[in-house]
């Protein structure tokens, strides 16, 4: 089967990280945002997702893997994806990439994946898992959106079931949740073994409060948590990334 490695009606054909990664996306769809390509690199130099096999939960488009395997190095790479035409289109753009050797698609339900892998398979879980709740704020239109940004299809504890299952003992878990929710992500990781090890706030501007939190927990680990320093997007001027923003999305 042959696939089209060109943007159809109604898509558009994005660059980031320098133009090293390519990516096929739907105008009214979802869309990728930042918070992804920060959890990518994240993981990578403060979570620990250095050596073994990697598991995306809900890849989306595919951006994780293919920032893993174009921008960072990384191999052995496997990614879940629950709705078909994102599955479709995560399959595009990972042979647009030229990353067929380094990542693997699966099409499946993360509140199944004991159907699907062994326990133990995964050494690293990364999730950018829905945001909302069903009952906050407006759900999208789309479909396709309202799954992939509100709790539809999953849940957090979902997630973190998924994720202690995958997991080998003392494998690390790294999610980017809303920082409103920081509460409830450490205590829903703590009652599946998940315990929080690594955090960093993200802060739009160096003078407001965070909105976002990145998180590395390990499977079976210690009480002993580092809070590292904010990681701040913008500089003075709002449309301006800060240097470290921009190194990262090149």
């Amino acid at each position: 089967m042959r696939l089209e490695l060109q943007p159809g009606p109604g898509e558009t054909l994005d660059a980031i990280c320098g133009g090293e990664v390519q990516v096929l996306q739907r105008r009214l769809g979802y869309r990728f945002t930042l918070d992804p390509v920060l959890l990518a690199h994240f993981a990578v130099y403060e979570g620990g997702a250095l050596r073994g096999r990697l598991m995306d939960l809900g890849t989306g488009c595919g951006i994780i893997p293919l920032v893993l395997a174009r921008r960072l190095g990384r191999k052995d790479i496997t990614a879940l994806e629950l709705q078909p035409r994102l599955f479709s289109l995560a399959e595009r753009n990972v042979y647009l990439n030229r990353c067929e050797r380094e990542v693997s698609l699966v099409q499946g339900d993360l509140r199944r994946v004991e159907e699907q892998f062994p326990a133990g398979s995964f050494a690293h879980v990364l999730s950018n898992p829905p945001y909302r709740s069903r009952a906050s704020g407006r759900t999208s239109l789309s479909l396709e959106k309202a799954i992939a940004r509100h709790e539809v299809t999953c849940e957090l504890p979902d997630v973190a079931r998924a994720a202690e299952h995958l997991l080998v003992s003392r494998g690390s878990l790294c999610v980017v949740y809303p920082a409103s929710r920081f509460s409830d992500l450490v205590a829903v990781l703590r009652s599946h073994g998940l315990e929080p090890r690594t955090v960093r706030w993200v802060h739009p501007r160096g003078d407001r409060p965070a909105k976002l939190v990145l998180l590395h927990a390990v499977k079976g680990g210690r009480a002993d948590l580092m809070v590292l320093p904010p990681l701040v997007l913008h500089a003075d001027d709002e449309h301006a990334f800060t240097e470290e923003v921009r190194a990262m999305i090149g």
